[in-house]
């Protein structure tokens, strides 16, 4: 990172990087009075969320999510395709410094494409928040076609009564209804082969919905960093995550050019 991005960076990030070490290793550090938060996002910011499905533990990436603040905005918390089972003691601790990093922390379901029993996202949503205190839910797999609107207006409305927000994920744009209700889609979810060929976002999108779109990106060479972004603000997006690492599964590293995308969105 350069001295000047560097000189973006909150005065409290070298302390709260040594917090996360000692919280993954399991010490507690008493109640420290939390950092003031980010500062608000500009109108047509472009910001960092990350799907961070990697190992509570790996402290090594912990840090680096950490220090990228207040570039990054989001991260999406996937203990097991989910809250899991049992509540993880390592999560608990994980979320809270990301907290107290002022990063939005958003708990992970899976919806099926509105194929999945909705008792079973319902029990996932609760455990988010009766679990880790996480009223904030990423819908995976979400379904995009008219006929599922009102499951998903449901799931959101259920996020909204608790104080959360719904960040929909079905990859491509949807139909016009959800975002209605919906406080974020991600209207691209490919790899880079796919999205300077991916269609164009219709003019009520980019002028009448008040929805934050979402961009994620995959094998994304260096090269093409730059116009990655651009085509991203070009499009509308307020949150992107874009990376070098590839499928099958893209989201368990951060990018090799981690460094160079905090200096290239907004902080």
């Amino acid at each position: 990172m350069t001295p000047a991005a560097a000189g973006r960076k909150r005065p409290a990030a070298a302390a709260l990087v040594s917090a996360l070490l000692w919280l993954l290793a399991g010490c507690g550090l008493g109640d420290p009075a939390p950092p003031a938060p980010l500062p608000p996002a500009k109108p047509g910011a472009l910001h960092i969320a990350v799907p961070a499905y990697v190992d509570p533990t790996d402290a090594p990436y912990w840090e680096s999510v950490i220090d990228a603040a207040p570039q990054l905005r989001d991260v999406i918390v996937n203990p097991s395709n989910g809250p899991g089972a049992a509540v993880s003691d390592e999560h608990v601790r994980l979320i809270g410094a990301l907290r107290d990093a002022g990063v939005r922390v958003l708990g992970y379901v899976m919806t099926g494409w509105g194929g999945r029993n909705p008792d079973e996202v319902t029990r996932d949503i609760d455990r988010w928040r009766d679990w880790y205190g996480v009223d904030d839910i990423f819908l995976d797999e979400a379904a995009s076609a008219p006929g599922e609107i009102g499951t998903y207006a449901g799931y959101t409305a259920g996020i909204h009564r608790t104080g959360g927000i719904a960040v929909l994920n079905p990859g491509i744009i949807p139909d016009r209804g959800y975002f209605e209700f919906a406080d974020a889609i991600v209207t691209f979810e490919d790899p880079f082969a796919g999205y300077f060929s991916s269609e164009q976002p219709p003019e009520w999108l980019q002028t009448q919905s008040r929805t934050e779109v979402w961009h994620i990106i995959s094998g994304a060479p260096e090269g093409r960093l730059g116009d990655v972004l651009d085509r991203a603000r070009q499009q509308g997006a307020g949150k992107i995550f874009v990376t070098d690492d590839e499928e099958p599964n893209p989201y368990d590293s951060l990018p090799t050019y981690w460094s160079a995308k905090q200096d290239s969105v907004d902080g």
